[in-house]
């Protein structure tokens, strides 16, 4: 985990954002490790800094920050995240030259100066970074900026006084934070895209890049996709039986445990977070971590018993929390997150607290294989839907479906999608349906491809933000771009079928060694507080309702950061 920061345009306005301000301090938390700025002084009077802090995960010792190499041409790198396949990528880029470390960084320099942005496309890891190449002679000096494909490690952006800032966290842009509309917070709770609830700052998208002249005034941002992701298999009848399903088991299960053992190396202390469920059961079971943690509230929801039978030998810590301490910290918890974010955040926030307490600085989690392999419980609803159709049987009851829809698919869906209650929430969700859904794909499909793009984004960034606000690094090995693509090539049958969601997966758990007792449970729920149990707070949706806690989050966060009655920079010491 590490901070980034960046400034580029007219040296004056850069010069007094950074002397207003001390964006490094703010990102201190998520680099403890080691800060330091470079600055270049660029023609016409411009000026480029850049900035990082960082936590030393792998090559502890003391290294030259952002960082610079031998043999990269003047290269500077301001970086964040980590590369799992560094090890291989070594030997294709050594090219004779010694290397000056053990760090991924190194890897990612060396690779931009053999295949520039198509460097990308040959990493496998979470990543986000500001990267300066003054240029040759067939190539002018640029700023390339860059995120990974899931969107683990963020990158925000704004322009002030006609000059581009860049950071990690919203927080570190060194210019005035004013708020401003952003119509996904109000659909959501949470935003998910580019635009963010300050006006004027921006989210770089998952899975994009941005080639930045460093001589354009003002600068402009132009991203561009360089990753997709990939549609799922079409549903061609019956799924793998037999036989073929064990193979694609086994396949899995390979591919998965793979995942997870590249994640593995740290010269720091790891932990796991085991909430109960199939996911973190599955990574535990091939790491075998000493130290799981589990958020548990044993007279509303008890996941400590599920996580006890999946500890693989791992001291099980047992992370629990009243209401009292969610009031007391809930403002801390957004300023951390940047924007409201869901209860999700607050179970984060003592998880990682108890786990950086007892000196664990590398956490593995589950993130992403709910949308990966079709894991939500709405999905079962959706998947019943689309047997009218697939189901001979039912064929004949097809119009049936059109009249459940409402005559156009991403009603539906923008309905499941929705938490806001006013009329422009249902249309932003409906319109946010029916740009990411896919053409001709099931109701589930497109689902899980609108979930990969909004609520797992916010998942993400909890975790990112949990974790870096003490100073430690979060992996998912479900992200890894080979499961990611294995699961979309997977028939649909593999994924749900009559039983199961994340059928195989369930399977792969099995195989693992995952006690059945968990690998087939149908009561696990995500990792949430018994906030209506706690407030008797129930809303339209039940028990599980957040509207109530939506709101005191929003206030929250405005409180936080000083929109309200109470300044941010309490938080920044």
């Amino acid at each position: 985990m590490c901070g980034i920061v960046a400034g580029l345009g007219p040296a004056a306005a850069v010069r007094d954002a950074f002397a207003a301000a001390d964006p490094l301090a703010i990102l201190a938390r998520r680099g403890p490790d080691g800060a330091g700025v470079a600055t270049v002084e660029l023609p016409g009077g411009r000026l480029l800094v850049l900035g990082q802090t960082r936590l030393a995960v792998v090559d502890r010792r003391t290294l030259p920050l952002p960082f610079r190499f031998r043999g990269t041409g003047g290269l500077l790198l301001a970086y964040n995240g980590e590369v799992y396949n560094a090890p291989s990528l070594r030997a294709e880029l050594s090219d004779g030259l010694p290397w000056e470390t053990d760090c991924d960084a190194e890897v990612v320099a060396r690779a931009w100066r053999r295949w520039g942005p198509g460097c990308l496309e040959r990493l496998n890891g979470m990543f986000a970074f500001a990267l300066y190449d003054p240029g040759d002679e067939v190539y002018q000096a640029r700023l390339f900026l860059a995120r990974d494909r899931a969107g683990e490690k963020p990158l925000y952006w704004t322009l002030h006084g006609g000059a581009l800032f860049v950071a990690s966290e919203i927080k570190a842009l060194p210019v005035p934070l004013v708020e401003g509309p952003c119509p996904e917070l109000d659909a959501f709770e949470f935003d998910c895209g580019r635009s963010t609830p300050f006006r004027g700052v921006f989210s770089l998208p998952p899975a994009t890049c941005a080639l930045v002249d460093v001589a354009e005034d003002p600068p402009t941002v132009c991203d561009r996709p360089w990753w997709c992701l990939p549609d799922p298999a079409e549903d061609t009848g019956e799924a793998p039986a037999g036989i073929a399903r064990a193979e694609a088991v086994r396949d899995l299960a390979d591919l998965v445990a793979d995942a997870v053992r590249i994640r593995l190396p740290s010269e720091v202390p790891l932990a796991v977070l085991l909430s109960g469920g199939l996911d973190s059961a599955i990574i535990q079971a091939v790491a075998r971590a000493e130290h799981v943690y589990c958020a548990t509230f044993p007279a509303h929801i008890d996941n400590a018993g599920d996580a006890l039978l999946c500890t693989f030998g791992g001291e099980l810590h047992g992370v629990t929390f009243g209401l009292d301490n969610v009031l007391a910290d809930l403002d801390r918890v957004a300023y951390t997150c940047d924007t409201p974010a869901t209860w999700t955040a607050v179970a984060l926030h003592y998880l990682y607290k108890a786990m950086r307490a007892d000196g664990h600085v590398v956490a593995l989690s589950g993130e992403g294989a709910d949308e990966a392999f079709w894991g939500y419980s709405r999905y079962r609803a959706l998947w019943h839907i689309d047997r009218l159709e697939a189901d001979p049987v039912l064929r004949g009851y097809a119009p049936l479906k059109a009249h459940l829809l409402g005559g156009r698919e991403a009603d539906l869906l923008g309905r499941l999608l929705c938490r806001g209650t006013s009329a422009d929430a249902r249309l932003t969700t409906r319109e946010i349906a029916g740009r990411l859904g896919i053409v001709g794909q099931s109701l589930v499909a497109n689902m899980a491809r609108i979930d990969w793009h909004t609520t797992m984004q916010v998942l993400l960034r909890m975790a990112d933000r949990a974790a870096g606000a003490v100073g430690m690094e979060n992996r998912s090995p479900f992200l890894d771009v080979r499961v990611v693509e294995a699961a979309a090539a997977l028939h649909p049958g593999l994924k749900i079928d009559e039983r199961n969601t994340k059928a195989i997966l369930r399977d792969v758990a099995t195989r693992l060694g995952v006690p059945a007792a968990v690998a087939y449970s149908t009561t696990k729920r995500g990792l949430a507080i018994p906030w209506g149990a706690w407030t008797g707070a129930v809303g339209p949706r039940g028990t599980w309702d957040r509207s109530s806690f939506a709101e005191a989050m929003h206030h929250a966060w405005r409180t936080a950061f000083g929109l309200a009655e109470r300044p941010a920079a309490v938080y920044a010491a």
